[in-house]
């Protein structure tokens, strides 16, 4: 049996040691990247900031439940494009134009080391290289049509106008209406949280399946793909009811990032709308409800990689539990 923390604590420092090597590979050689050492500085800036790194945890454990240690593998590239994704929407949210906060991370925002204009840039490059990423690597082939455009496709939708977009853009236009109904603000999470959560166990499973090299059904397929996206936006419409609590009652230095932050902003979150007890509960049940849908895909493969699939669910319990 894995031994949990111990392998979780693995699996990150891997992780980050990709992102040290991107890092020095940028420093040492950076016209092969078509980077320039100053732009390169600023792009890593937020990207080495920290964090917990919950997506691209999300998409190895998802990989490694389908596809055990050689789905892992194929999907390290996968959780490096979600980080990237993850870290430029969050370069742009701080920006003043947005929610102007002034720490991130426990660390300053990349437009207070840099100004507005190339933090902005900064967040493009993040954007762009996401789907470079995705590109570079080839993976096996499905009823004749490839992973990596399977990939792609889900990355941009769920981090483009159909999803993460979206609901950023509905945020800003409901923030500020004291009117607003729990109702729209659970689209405004499903959308800006949940459909990233949602792409990274969506990545995760293609990963899996191509290490398997398993042929399944296109229809099959598709309807698994579906079910695991949904699960993972309940995930985050359950990770942002969380966040929005922890956002009352902890402070900035607990938090690493500028606490009380909704309430100054007059944002409705599930807290204010519900109460904090229906809050939790509901962020209960929508853990719940997305381990159920997990369940429904694990049904229709083996048990080869049980303690992943152990390890998957634990985690997303954990999200939960969280403090900061």
């Amino acid at each position: 049996m894995l031994k949990n923390s111990a392998h979780i604590e693995s699996l990150l420092n891997e992780f980050n040691l990709i992102l040290e090597n991107y890092r020095l590979e940028l420093e040492t050689n950076p016209a092969s990247n078509d980077i320039s050492s100053e732009i390169s500085e600023a792009y890593m800036y937020p990207l080495q900031a920290g964090g917990k790194r919950i997506r691209p945890l999300l998409v190895l454990l998802t990989a490694g439940a389908f596809g055990g240690k050689e789905g892992l593998k194929t999907a390290f590239k996968a959780a490096l494009a979600v980080e990237k994704i993850h870290t430029y929407s969050l370069v742009h949210d701080d920006l003043p134009c947005m929610d102007n906060d002034d720490l991130r991370r426990g660390k300053p925002t990349t437009h207070k080391v840099y100004g507005d204009a190339k933090a902005l840039l900064v967040g493009d490059a993040l954007l762009t290289q996401a789907f470079a990423v995705l590109a570079e690597t080839q993976y096996v082939h499905l009823q004749n049509q490839h992973y990596t455009t399977f990939l792609i496709q889900a990355l941009a939708k769920g981090a483009g106008a159909e999803g993460m977009v979206w609901g950023q853009w509905l945020d800003i236009s409901l923030t500020g209406n004291k009117k607003v109904i729990w109702e729209q603000m659970e689209i405004v999470h499903r959308n800006k949280t949940g459909k990233m959560l949602g792409t990274c166990l969506e990545l995760g499973f293609i990963c899996g399946l191509s290490a398997q090299k398993l042929e399944i059904n296109p229809t099959q397929f598709l309807e698994m793909r579906s079910l695991i996206r949904e699960a993972g936006i309940r995930i985050g419409l359950a990770f942002q009811i969380i966040d929005d609590i922890l956002d009352m009652t902890k402070s900035s230095a607990e938090l690493g990032k500028t606490a009380g932050k909704d309430e100054a902003q007059d944002k409705m979150t599930a807290p204010h709308l519900l109460g904090m007890d229906d809050a939790v509960s509901l962020s209960a049940s929508q853990t719940e409800s997305a381990l159920c849908m997990l369940e429904k895909v694990f049904e229709n493969f083996s048990n080869d990689f049980l303690d992943y699939k152990t390890l998957l669910i634990e985690q997303i319990k954990l999200l939960l539990q969280r403090t900061h």
